[in-house]
């Protein structure tokens, strides 16, 4: 049955009386999301003799494109070089490379790879939002960021993205015309394909031009993962030698680190190591890669967790402090042996009786 409300549809199939009683836009809408649109209006037509202006309007187009279409298949026979422009336009709907490419002027897989390596530049301080960080990408005018690594580095990636990414969104408008035009026979180059076959040098130019489209949307492509890769490096050693701060990738690293170590099955292979230097214990906890969940605490102990009675343990002391393991197995086990080993040693980093893993 029909189900209309706030201008939503129902894609049930519908008979033509519940079709025509649609508001207009909820009809166009239905129509379009028919797979043979082109012959379901057709059908329309022969049970009514008069469709609504827009449905007549929407048939004549099809209509139209159906012919184009037949005419593309004789061209395509008769004339190399449309045959020729018929493969490259076939490339933009088959090429994984071009795929993502003909979605969005902005490739979704480089805007999140070029993210992560933006993020590896803001301290983990800076309160943001993906939104707030791809305006900072895209955009000069959003360069409000609080940097951890020298700004001249991070601002150097910005700015090249957004070149890169200039450029990419303005190919991507000549080929949605390109691929409009070519696809739909929509008009937006004013010299129309049947001109184009009468002018056989004409032809040869369209395809030529069509052909630098192409390749040129090829080496863009090429190019953004280069230029990613290439600040990567740079950026990630940056942040290695003179970082003053965990960065807002660290930051999240550790975040997603601690809630796998969280919701890890009991099964894994575990450590419990313990935190000292030579004046006390002071801390006992369960890792499955204790030196990476040590490098965390001595981060942490400087930034995020400064709060924290370990973390001023470590600030003090964090020349001398060693980490011992003083048992491993599997993390049932494992739990039971820290909670056992809190109880008898009573650190006092350990806010918890342990057993939590």
């Amino acid at each position: 049955m029909l189900n209309v409300k706030k201008s939503s549809i129902s894609l049930k199939f519908m008979n033509t009386e519940e079709i025509l009683s649609l508001p207009f836009l909820d009809r166009l809408k239905y129509v379009k999301s028919l797979n043979d649109t082109f012959g379901f209006l057709k059908k329309l037509k022969s049970e009514k003799s008069e469709l609504p202006s827009e449905l007549e309007s929407l048939l004549k187009r099809l209509e139209k494109l159906n012919v184009f279409n037949e005419f593309k298949q004789i061209w395509c026979r008769k004339y190399p070089n449309f045959a020729e422009i018929s493969r490259i336009m076939e490339l933009y709907l088959t090429s994984e490379v071009l795929i993502e490419f003909r979605e969005k002027s902005l490739p979704e897989s480089f805007l999140s790879r070029a993210l992560e390596v933006f993020k590896k530049t803001i301290s983990f301080k800076t309160s943001s939002t993906d939104k707030k960080l791809t305006n900072g990408l895209t955009n000069s005018r959003y360069r409000y960021y609080k940097y951890c690594i020298t700004k001249e580095i991070a601002i150097s990636f910005q700015d090249e993205f957004l070149d890169w990414g200039i450029e990419i969104s303005n190919l991507w408008q000549e080929v949605y015309y390109s691929k409009e035009d070519f696809f739909n026979n929509t008009g937006y180059d004013r010299t129309s394909w049947e001109t184009y076959i009468k002018y056989p040098s004409m032809l040869e130019q369209k395809k030529d031009e069509l052909k630098k489209q192409l390749e040129k949307a090829f080496a863009l492509m090429a190019s953004g993962i280069e230029l990613i890769e290439n600040q990567d490096i740079i950026i990630t050693q940056e942040y290695k030698n003179n970082g003053v701060e965990m960065s807002l990738y660290e930051r999240e690293l550790e975040i997603s680190l601690m809630v796998e170590l969280e919701n890890e099955n009991d099964e894994q292979y575990c450590y419990v190591y313990t935190l000292e230097c030579e004046l006390v214990l002071f801390y006992v906890g369960i890792a499955s890669n204790p030196k990476e969940r040590f490098e965390q605490h001595i981060r942490g102990a400087f930034s995020n967790e400064s709060h924290l009675f370990k973390s001023k343990f470590i600030q003090k002391y964090h020349n001398q402090i060693k980490q011992n393991i003083v048992y491993e197995g599997i993390r049932r086990d494992c739990k039971i042996f820290e909670k056992e080993y809190i109880a008898e040693h009573n650190p006092l980093g350990n806010m918890t009786k342990g057993g939590e893993g």
